[in-house]
């Protein structure tokens, strides 16, 4: 379990980086999706600039760049699988917000939609480890 779990946590901070790189710099079209990046001049940032990419009023790849290492250290130092599962819900939550807003509105996000299979597969395995 721990062993998966790593490889999604470890994909899920590499994704919530390149996000909040894209807040501010120019991603290219193949990590985010052409359709995206005709949003704007020079546009791969630009759904990264929406109100939506900060739910919380902070970016919501900066929450994911705290959160990814806060479950690796809990698995890590062996805290409560309940724990862990709260928190990794917090994040699911988010994802079903926000990977719905992506549906929705019909936009590619490559990088975001790494992010969300990550928050869900985590999500998922605690999940399962939990019912007995």
């Amino acid at each position: 379990m721990i062993f998966l779990i790593s490889i999604f946590v470890s994909a899920g901070l590499i994704s919530s980086l390149v996000a909040l790189y894209g807040r501010y710099r120019v991603l290219p079209a193949f990590l985010t999706g052409p359709h995206t990046c005709q949003l704007e001049e020079g546009g791969c940032q630009a759904l990264f600039r929406t109100p939506t990419a900060a739910l919380l009023g902070v970016p919501n790849s900066a929450l994911a760049v705290i959160y990814y290492p806060v479950l690796a250290a809990g698995l890590f130092f062996h805290q409560s699988l309940w724990a862990l599962w709260g928190i990794s819900s917090l994040a699911f939550l988010m994802t079903i917000y926000l990977a719905g807003t992506l549906l929705r509105d019909h936009l590619e996000c490559r990088v975001c939609w790494l992010g969300h299979i990550c928050n869900t597969v985590i999500w998922l395995i605690l999940l399962i480890h939990l019912i007995p």
